[in-house]
């Protein structure tokens, strides 16, 4: 009798935990479901107080979120995770400021914690990216545009939303108006290419291309560089494999533990390398930064390491664009 109660117990605290953990998937997946509404200006992490300039970038952050206490995608109302994409904001659109209106939408990112999960079910969360993507570039495109020429740009998990997006919803970008897409800090493939039918970009004036990188030291092994990667380097803006010397780097602007900016002129040189990651040599003050993914993977500074490079490039291309689309006319 005591082991058909114990059995019976065992059962009814099996299934409890089961139902527990059903719910618990339930509420989760229900914090997902309705995708945010973008005409509320507090669903964007910026959006231009007047429209000052030609050129307008869309503008896709990466993970913000480093915990799991909204569940396995993070709440639009999570005032911590607001604030690190702010300030994300500040340390990688801002290099089009000088040259574009940013639009940059908040999003129901997945956490930094799928990366460990399988490809399925990683996918499945970062999915809920591209649903929101999708649902702010539209809003965008009608409301905000007035038919402005325009940039995608991203970073990381963003970059992963936006190649996503792009795989879906190609028939929204409209090519004539497209200046660039700078994909920076996720793997994108030749077979990629040819799914979102955009090029992989090879100089630095070239329109309506592909821009895309990943920073590692010689023997870095990042999670987000995966085989048959793609790479421009940004020091030329050429896909070719020979070492560019740091006095073609402008600047960094590096965030450092501190909290401060700190703005170094040729900062690094980049190479390359055979497993398509961008390769640099050790940073003088390597101390001094934020090494989140492992020794020698310089994922979060993709941006900050090439500041002044990105800020110009920028300007390039949007004048190759003007030029382009002026002499067509």
């Amino acid at each position: 009798m005591k082991q058909t109660a114990m059995r019976k117990f065992c059962l009814s605290a099996l299934a409890f935990t089961m139902l527990s953990m059903a719910l618990t998937a339930t509420a989760q997946k229900s914090k997902a479901t309705d995708a945010p509404n973008y005409s509320k200006t507090q669903n964007w992490a910026r959006l231009p107080e007047k429209i000052s300039k030609v050129y307008d970038v869309f503008y896709v952050h990466p993970t913000t979120y480093m915990s799991s206490e909204d569940g396995t995608n993070a709440s639009l109302s999570n005032k911590k995770v607001n604030a690190a994409t702010d300030q994300t904001v500040e340390r990688q659109a801002t290099v089009f400021e000088p040259t574009c209106n940013i639009f940059a939408p908040r999003y129901r990112q997945a956490s930094i914690k799928v990366l460990g999960m399988s490809k399925q079910k990683r996918d499945d969360y970062l999915s809920v990216g591209v649903i929101d993507m999708h649902k702010a570039f539209t809003y965008y495109m009608k409301h905000y545009n007035k038919g402005r020429p325009f940039i995608l740009a991203s970073h990381s998990q963003g970059s992963n939303v936006t190649l996503n997006f792009l795989r879906k919803y190609r028939s929204l970008i409209n090519a004539d108006r497209l200046i660039a897409v700078y994909m920076i800090g996720w793997t994108v493939t030749k077979e990629d290419l040819e799914k979102i039918k955009l090029p992989l970009a090879e100089t630095a004036d070239q329109t309506g291309a592909i821009i895309i990188w990943n920073t590692i030291g010689k023997n870095g092994k990042s999670p987000v560089l995966s085989k048959d990667a793609l790479c421009v380097n940004p020091l030329n803006w050429k896909t070719d494999h020979s070492n560019q010397p740091k006095s073609k780097n402008i600047y960094a602007r590096i965030l450092l533990k501190n909290g401060k900016y700190l703005k170094i002129p040729h900062f690094t040189s980049a190479q390359i390398g055979d497993n398509g990651g961008l390769i640099i040599p050790a940073p003088s003050i390597i101390n001094k930064l934020m090494m989140e993914m492992g020794p020698e993977v310089y994922h979060g500074y993709d941006y900050d390491f090439f500041y002044g490079n990105l800020v110009e490039n920028a300007k390039v291309r949007c004048k190759a664009w003007q030029k382009k689309n002026s002499t067509s006319k």
